[in-house]
């Protein structure tokens, strides 16, 4: 049985999300963290301060697990709980400053490089490699979606 014939774009973007698993693997191991704990510190670093349970949702992980995750990176200062003011009971887990420091340290000389190359191009381009990457997000957001509404059926 031959596979469908697909468009190189298509086929590079593929590329392109295996060396991004691979890209995630190296970064956590440069940190001294495994890949679940650098993810949970990516979803950290990219969101405001959240709880426990909110961090575990999007993880797809117990909020059991979740301790433990926020524990090792907490060890690692890359993680800081914040009390409430009022309720002290009320935690909420967010990215220390230099968990972002060092995760921009180890990409800083891709995205200079890939932001060099974009600007690079004539503004159309500019616009349909944006338009591109924006579209292949929402894709890949819908098709996760769909397996993982698979799963739970």
């Amino acid at each position: 049985m031959s596979q469908p014939p697909y468009h190189p774009a298509a086929v590079a973007l593929q590329g392109v999300l295996t060396l991004a698993n691979e890209t995630e693997r190296e970064v956590a191991r440069q940190l001294g963290l495994n890949l679940t704990d650098y993810r949970a510190l990516s979803a950290l670093e990219q969101s405001e301060p959240t709880t426990v349970g909110n961090l575990a949702a999007k993880l797809g992980a117990t909020a059991a697990t979740t301790t433990a995750i926020i524990n090792r990176l907490e060890n690692h200062g890359y993680v800081e709980r914040l009390r409430g003011g009022e309720d002290r009971r009320h935690v909420h887990i967010s990215a220390t400053a230099a968990a972002s420091r060092d995760i921009l340290h180890l990409m800083r000389p891709l995205m200079d490089a890939t932001n060099q190359h974009i600007e690079s191009l004539p503004a159309a381009h500019q616009g349909a490699v944006a338009e591109f990457l924006h579209t292949a997000q929402r894709l890949m957001q819908e098709h996760l979606h769909t397996l993982s509404t698979k799963d739970n059926a």
